[in-house]
């Protein structure tokens, strides 16, 4: 008799989450983008390399059925012609011309106003983020939690296991972040007060060479008629396991002209005592360009961004916008690298893109190449 209870419970409960499968698969949303891109490198001293890649993302996630959503990315690049890069911006895996990733497959659950994702995922935090500058992003594997009870606050709790992408270790395979003891990390945004926003962040990387990150951000955007202004204060404190902590200020404050579809911008950050860093991904740093970052010029440095961006919307061209900047990085003994950067984007439709970066790198006194970047991305989205 206890044999066929037992039997029974098993047959219902099988029954329920084939059910609830069969409802999870009924109605999914499917989405991605088609991507093509070409890179020209201009090295001094040395000569041209030339690299470009077809592939894109294939995403699939199921709708809520009792508060849980399954979901998963593929992600694939190939070469075309050329396959010739030195390591700049990786656009394939480690040894292979091409590369696919099941680079998300993750649970989430939504309950109130908490979701829970488990699993492989993109992330956007200040110091692990997608960094979507190649074929294929990074993503990590990881457990988050995001809460918005309190009003006007988000609260993001994460356990980071794994990563793989453009900044990983291994490009195109899941490697551990900081060993066995991983990164913790825990985030708090308010924007209850007009027109501010503010953050604070902590990473713990325990028995790692940078063991803890600590930051803070408070920024503030106002529009006034044609006009605007907007203007930011960071602050990062970054504990080494072995030396000294760093510590990286950074300012930055912008104008625009919407009638005349401007706007110029400066940016100002410094470290003290160590190196900065960036984190996994692009970091925020506000004085970060498209191959310099403050990380480059080593302790004590400073870093200076200046530059302005055009809606050519306000001359006919709708869809296009185009920008201009340089940052300029001194060191400690004084020694300056820079890089002047022109990016020019264009919107066929909501769906379709085409952007173009080029870079004059001179950056030998940080242990860069001086070099002539070109790079050019075309994207389709579904």
């Amino acid at each position: 008799m206890h044999q066929k209870v037992m039997s029974l419970i098993l047959l219902l409960t099988l029954g329920a989450a084939a059910t609830t499968l069969s409802k999870l698969l009924s109605n999914t949303r499917i989405d991605g983008n088609f991507r093509a891109t070409y890179h020209n490198h201009d090295i001094k001293n040395d000569r041209v390399y030339e690299d470009d890649a077809i592939g894109g993302k294939f995403h699939i996630e199921t709708t809520f059925v009792d508060g849980l959503s399954l979901g998963t990315t593929v992600y694939g690049s190939t070469t075309v012609i050329n396959d010739d890069n030195k390591g700049l911006i990786s656009l394939r895996g480690e040894t292979h011309k091409s590369y696919s990733i099941v680079g998300e497959a993750y649970l989430k659950s939504e309950f109130g106003k908490s979701m829970l994702k488990i699993g492989r995922q993109e992330l956007e935090t200040p110091f692990a983020d997608a960094d979507d500058i190649g074929m294929i992003p990074n993503t990590f594997e990881a457990l988050t939690f995001m809460n918005n009870d309190v009003k006007n606050t988000s609260v993001f709790l994460g356990q980071i296991q794994k990563m793989s992408g453009v900044d990983a270790e291994v490009i195109d395979k899941f490697t551990k972040v900081n060993g066995s003891k991983n990164m913790q990390v825990i985030g708090l945004s308010y924007d209850g007060i007009s027109d501010m926003a503010f953050s604070g962040w902590h990473y713990n990387l325990s028995g790692g060479e940078v063991d803890n990150i600590n930051y803070l951000e408070v920024s503030s955007e106002k529009k006034m008629g044609k006009y605007g202004y907007a203007w930011g204060v960071q602050y990062s404190n970054q504990g080494h396991s072995r030396d000294k902590s760093a510590k990286v200020l950074g300012v930055t404050l912008s104008a625009s002209a919407n009638n005349l579809g401007l706007t110029v911008r400066g940016a100002y950050n410094e470290s003290k005592d160590n190196v900065a860093f960036s984190g996994f991904g692009g970091g925020p740093f506000f004085s970060n360009s498209e191959y310099l970052i403050l990380d480059n010029a080593g302790k004590d440095a400073n870093a200076k961004w200046f530059g302005f961006e055009f809606d050519a919307t306000i001359i006919g061209i709708a869809g296009l916008n185009m920008g201009l900047g340089k940052i300029i990085l001194e060191t400690k003994s004084k020694e300056k690298a820079s890089e002047v950067d022109f990016v020019a984007s264009y919107e066929f439709n909501q769906d379709t893109e085409i952007h173009l970066i080029y870079s004059d790198l001179k950056g030998t006194n940080v242990g860069e190449d001086d070099a002539k970047h070109l790079r050019v991305y075309a994207n389709y989205n579904f």
